[in-house]
């Protein structure tokens, strides 16, 4: 869904000062997903796709909250570990990869659901790869920024 905000969002997603600001962009989108119990993050205020990610942290176990830019994919949503480009990855991708089965949820819309998670390659991360540049092109760009693999995970709900 694309509303008027949606090109604002996407060129200010590209400036590199946005990045450089990135902790106040994502400290706005926590504030306002927790106000609004999940039902309005800032992403979607731009009308773009967002859920939260509810992951254990890998030293500590407490649960980590992550807002994120979605997109849809073979029956469920993809997330992409870009740090907005930046050579560290995200704190989120280490705890994710390291989450056993069954320990990892989304809230979407203020829903929140058990998921199955499945790092991508090869074709199929090809494929999720085009659908979220669909969603958000300044994946390219991102990429461009850096010399690490951004990675790709296909989020599914748990039957």
């Amino acid at each position: 869904m694309t509303n008027i905000f949606t090109p604002v969002a996407i060129w200010i997603g590209r400036q590199d000062a946005t990045r450089e600001n990135s902790t106040l962009v994502v400290g706005l989108d926590t504030w306002l997903s927790r106000v609004t119990r999940g039902r309005v993050p800032l992403l979607r205020v731009a009308g773009l796709p967002t859920l939260t990610l509810h992951v254990p942290g890998r030293k500590t176990g407490a649960m980590r909250n992550t807002p994120l830019l979605c997109a849809s994919w073979n029956n469920g949503l993809i997330i992409i570990g870009s740090n907005w480009g930046g050579e560290k990855m995200p704190a989120w991708v280490y705890n994710l990869r390291a989450a056993s089965e069954g320990q990892v949820e989304m809230s979407v819309y203020g829903a929140r659901l058990p998921v199955d998670v499945r790092e991508l390659s090869g074709l199929d991360r090809d494929d999720a790869w085009a659908a979220a540049l669909r969603v958000w092109p300044n994946y390219d760009i991102y990429a461009g920024r850096t010399d690490r693999t951004l990675p790709v995970f296909h989020l599914t709900p748990r039957l």
